[in-house]
């Protein structure tokens, strides 16, 4: 067998290699997506029931300060009553910013998920297009310093992203 046949099949060995390797790439990141949109979702939904929990906990507070004003004598009650007010009106502004926190945490995760997945994608595909959402084409853009990516369409991604 000559020297360019013996090359030829151990090029076209290295080609086969190179193929299973990518297929085995382009595998694994679709599995890291996944896993981060997974990792997110578990995340949002975790930091949603503790702020649930703190708002159910700041209503058992209120409701408990209120019986004990109601023990009180008639001078005390007045004061424990304003107290109580005063509490429920922490209680519900904490509860709302604990809930609008837990929302911005969730946001926060989400886009970095989302990120990620587009990186990955980005890199096994090495170029957008229409099946990246609309999302993952602005997190694309935003990387590549694209200026006015917020307020683009898809149509508008694809092309600046081309």
């Amino acid at each position: 067998m000559s020297f360019f046949n013996k090359l030829s099949k151990m090029v076209s060995r290295a080609d086969k290699k190179a193929d299973q390797l990518a297929d085995q790439a382009r595998d694994l990141a679709a599995d890291a997506a996944k896993r981060a949109g997974d990792f997110a979702e578990d995340a949002s939904r975790e930091v949603n029931k503790f702020a649930a929990d703190a708002k159910r906990e700041g209503a058992k507070v209120v409701k408990s300060a209120t019986k004990t004003a109601k023990a009180v004598s008639k001078d005390v009650k007045s004061k424990a009553t304003a107290a109580a007010k005063t509490a429920e009106a922490r209680a519900n502004k904490a509860g709302k910013t604990i809930a609008t926190e837990a929302k911005i945490v969730g946001k926060t995760v989400k886009s970095s998920a989302t990120k990620v997945a587009a990186g990955v994608k980005e890199a096994l595909t090495g170029a957008p297009d229409a099946t990246w959402s609309v999302a993952q084409l602005r997190a694309a853009a935003k990387t590549r310093g694209i200026a006015g990516y917020s307020t683009m369409s898809k149509p508008q991604l694809l092309k600046a992203l081309k």
